[in-house]
């Protein structure tokens, strides 16, 4: 039943991206000659964003499928914390990288997976601009043998009555919802590299206000 309500739900978000590309595409073809310069400015600018929607979330799908499978290769491998963090703070948040916070010791280091890692604080990163606000604090520790990293903005947090249903799929709060787009991925995708990595990740409301997202790895000298 839960796989295929997962099937449903991804075949639910696939169909408007997709219906988007098409018709604009079917614009094009029939009515192309007959466009202003600008309308076709804004066709292309809307298939271009609508296609690289699509990319992402097949991407996410795929990562997901990957996962349920026990497929995805688990290789720790020394890595330097803070400039780790740093470097997918720049990817993830682009142009708004200055909204970001880094808060890593400089000579922190840890034994995990580079790709999940970056996978997990990179969702953890977009999630925390898309739906918080600035802000963002991104901080790292070692204590008993286990690496903490926290994700922290200073939007309005989680209401409590959604968060048993934060890390599962295509799950996204009212709120969530009109104040940014977004597939509801991005933290099951996280919470299962997490799990890969033989660690957690768990939501805590932040202080004096705000969502704070907690990656716990053991094993972490």
């Amino acid at each position: 039943e839960l796989k295929m309500n997962f099937i449903a739900l991804a075949a639910h978000e696939l169909r408007t991206p997709a219906a988007v590309i098409h018709g604009v595409v079917e614009t094009i073809e029939r009515r192309g000659g007959q466009l202003e310069d600008g309308q076709k400015a804004d066709l292309e600018q809307m298939l271009s964003a609508q296609a690289a929607g699509l990319k992402g979330l097949v991407e996410q799908l795929l990562d997901l499928s990957r996962l349920d499978a026990h497929a995805v290769p688990i290789e720790p491998s020394r890595i330097p914390v803070r400039e780790r963090v740093e470097e997918i703070v720049s990817l993830a948040a682009g142009s708004r990288a200055g909204e970001v916070d880094v808060q890593v010791p400089a000579k922190l280091e840890a034994l995990v997976d580079p790709d999940a890692f970056d996978r997990i604080i990179s969702n953890l990163v977009t999630n925390a601009l898309r739906y918080g606000r600035a802000p963002v604090s991104v901080t790292a520790e070692r204590e008993n043998g286990r690496l903490t990293v926290a994700v922290e903005d200073r939007g309005e947090g989680v209401p409590s009555e959604f968060v048993p249903k934060l890390f599962e799929r295509f799950s996204r709060s009212d709120p969530s919802r009109r104040r940014a787009g977004g597939t509801g991925l991005g933290l099951a995708i996280a919470h299962s590299y997490a799990e890969a990595l033989a660690g957690e990740l768990r939501y805590r409301d932040a202080r004096p206000h705000g969502a704070c997202f907690e990656l716990v790895l053991p094993s972490a000298t």
